[in-house]
């Protein structure tokens, strides 16, 4: 240790004992320590620079180096998923959903990732700017996320009607009632989330009184609210109760299906005259779409999960986590930055879900490639014939709506 860095640290704990036991006691407070001797300890070990720790050069790497893979795949897939899905809006109610959750997943990423990255690259924040700019940032990043995952809950609810209670299916899952209950996750999350425009604010960070540094954070008064109450109110919101309602929902599906898929034994075992009284039907046609459709919201479910899940954790255990060597510091960093980039890839691979679950998805995505290679009519004349071969595709009959399923 230098010297001047020793001498610093002797009038810092000689100060410390002038204090009296009130004194000593808000210091442990505000440092977030949980004893005295903490306290003293805090000050007496050698203070190690952070940025000497391996866990802190890794985190500043991926903040570098990750975010602008996720930005482009994640703005190539939404994009590609919005036109497949706009396009073949006024055919299938779901497609409104999917449209609409490929644009709140587009802007998660502008708002939230790019400003975080270009944070990393010049120390150039958006959300410090401005106190305008500080609240919308905030309010739109929070609305914009939690619009996505309700949204994936809505199409869920949108399936198990469908695939539970198919005579109503027909009158609840319409294109026209779509339209309009695609706003409704979206307008609540906006009244929820409104607090930020009066929550947060710019705070001065360094009273330099030739260049002062604001930070964007809660206000004063809302310190406790912002930083303590609304961690678990958003962990509610965005990952806890979407992902039991969406559990329940797909164990319902899965239930279904499988009585279904005993159905289907059941009328092989038959006799003929049965099998041919039945087979105008198609049961097992609407078996098979079930299924399909199943896999594919299941592995959209837990990979919502998977990759938000973390960053609620991380939130909720900074809460009660004591320790502030530098050390655990730098690793403490290190997974918050990695939970918050899986969130974030998060919004930016449902494309390349629907590609690796959905059939019909792949084909709608080639369709679009030739009409951008090849001349319009020979494009729409494919899709056209296309449509015709399949004896599947109904603009009436909800059961056969799904791109991939």
């Amino acid at each position: 240790m230098e010297p001047e860095n020793h001498s610093t640290i002797q009038r810092i704990l000689y100060q410390i004992q002038q204090m009296n036991q009130e004194e000593r006691e808000l210091l442990i407070l505000r440092l977030n320590l949980s004893s005295e001797e903490q306290l003293l300890n805090f000050f007496s070990e050698p203070i190690v620079p952070i940025e000497d720790f391996t866990s802190f050069r890794v985190h500043k790497y991926l903040l570098l180096y990750v975010p602008p893979i996720i930005i482009v795949l994640g703005t190539i897939g939404n994009i590609m998923s919005f036109t497949v899905f706009r396009t073949n809006s006024g055919k299938v109610s779901t497609y409104t959903y999917l449209s609409a959750l490929a644009v709140m997943d587009l802007l998660v990423l502008y708002v939230g990732l790019l400003p975080l990255w270009i944070a990393q690259l010049s120390d150039f924040d958006i959300k410090d700017q401005a106190n305008w700019t500080c609240k919308l940032v905030v309010f739109l990043g929070y609305v914009c996320s939690d619009s996505s995952v309700w949204l994936i809950v809505a199409v869920t609810v949108e399936r198990y009607i469908a695939a539970c209670y198919p005579l109503q299916a027909s009158k609840l899952c319409r294109i026209r009632k779509a339209r309009y209950i695609v706003f409704v996750p979206i307008l609540a999350l906006c009244f929820v989330n409104c607090h930020f425009l009066l929550t947060v604010q710019l705070q001065l960070e360094s009273n330099n009184t030739i260049n002062p540094v604001y930070i964007c954070d809660a206000g004063p008064d809302f310190s406790d609210f912002v930083n303590g109450v609304w961690v678990w109110v958003d962990a509610v919101i965005y990952s806890f109760l979407p992902f039991a309602i969406l559990l329940i929902l797909n164990i319902r599906i899965i239930q279904k299906v499988w009585i279904a898929k005993n159905e289907r034994k059941h009328f092989l075992t038959t006799e003929r005259g049965d099998i041919s009284f039945h087979k105008g039907k198609n049961p097992s046609g609407t078996g098979e779409v079930s299924k399909k459709l199943t896999m594919m919201l299941l592995v959209i479910s837990f990979t919502f999960l998977l990759t938000t899940l973390p960053m609620n954790i991380i939130l909720i255990a900074t809460k009660t986590w004591n320790e502030q060597n530098q050390q655990q510091r730098a690793d403490f960093f290190l997974a918050k930055t990695v939970s918050e980039l899986l969130m974030y890839l998060n919004h930016s691979i449902n494309f390349f879900l629907y590609c690796i679950s959905g059939r019909k998805f792949r084909r709608q995505i080639y369709t679009l490639s030739c009409k951008c290679i090849h001349s319009p009519a020979k494009a729409d004349s494919y899709e056209l014939n296309r449509y015709q071969r399949s004896p599947k595709w109904s603009t009436e009959t909800h059961e056969k709506v799904d791109l991939g399923i």
